[in-house]
């Protein structure tokens, strides 16, 4: 009877897929790296806003950029009127 040995698949570990200025994963040291920042701090010291204004712009926002950013994000949070309307039609049972 042949004997079957169990495969390690280890990944892609070691294998460089492309270069990024964005994140660094230093894995054998367990840090991960966005922009310059290790994410513990970001996570600690940063607010959601913050930490995606340094992903999308490459440097934290001062504070007008920040209060102009979260203007924007406000902007693109409403919901079209038909979403609106679509969802009072259901709730109302017309749909």
């Amino acid at each position: 009877m042949e004997e079957c040995k169990p495969v390690l698949n280890t990944g892609l570990r070691g294998v460089v897929i492309a270069d990024t200025r964005i994140c660094d994963v230093d894995g054998a040291n367990g840090r991960l790296i966005y922009r310059g920042y290790l994410i513990q701090d970001l996570a600690k010291r940063a607010t959601f806003e913050e930490a995606t204004y340094l992903l999308l712009y490459e440097k934290l926002p001062d504070h007008a950029e920040l209060e102009e950013f979260r203007r924007r994000l406000r902007v693109q949070q409403r919901l079209p009127a038909e979403v609106l309307a679509a969802s009072v039609a259901v709730h109302a049972g017309v749909a």
